[in-house]
């Protein structure tokens, strides 16, 4: 018996994780990330994000490009020696992630993890480099992977302290 023929990847469905179900994201949105920003802010930072119970989190703090305030995001992440691996994928129907845009503009963010803070330096990771991370990060958050097929966009970024 023969396989059937490959649909063209534009028809293909891609097989979804937890992560990118529509409801999921909204409540990562709108509930995660809000308590993981309040747990860090009234602990000080001596107290990990509820997230981080489940996936490697840390909090990543850019400056606004336009505005010029300061915006906390809790993010997924890798580690890379002494530095991270943090990654976007857009879902579907979402807009682009303020803190992508803010963290391109000025290359600088500051770190929050474990109770320990540092600055770091961002750089936007080349062709060469997503082949090594981003399966590292997939594996970490299947979710990205959805995202990704669903919008093709996906952004993945080396933090370094400075």
């Amino acid at each position: 018996m023969t396989d059937p023929p490959a649909q063209p990847a534009s028809r293909r469905r891609p097989t979804t994780s937890l992560g990118s179900n529509p409801l999921i994201v909204w409540a990562i949105k709108h509930i995660a990330s809000p308590i993981d920003r309040l747990v860090m802010k009234v602990g000080r930072g001596r107290l990990p994000p509820p997230t981080s119970w489940f996936v490697p989190t840390l909090l990543l703090t850019t400056v606004g490009r336009k505005s010029g305030i300061k915006r906390t995001t809790p993010l997924i992440y890798v580690p890379n020696g002494a530095g991270y691996i943090v990654a976007n994928a857009r879902p579907a129907g979402e807009g682009r992630n303020p803190w992508v845009l803010n963290l391109r503009a000025s290359g600088q963010g500051q770190v929050r993890r474990r109770g320990r803070t540092v600055q770091v330096t961002a750089r936007e990771l080349g062709e060469d480099e997503l082949q090594t991370w981003w399966p590292e990060m997939t594996a970490v958050w299947p979710a990205f992977a959805d995202h990704y097929a669903n919008t093709g966009e996906r952004t993945v970024f080396s933090l370094e302290p400075t």
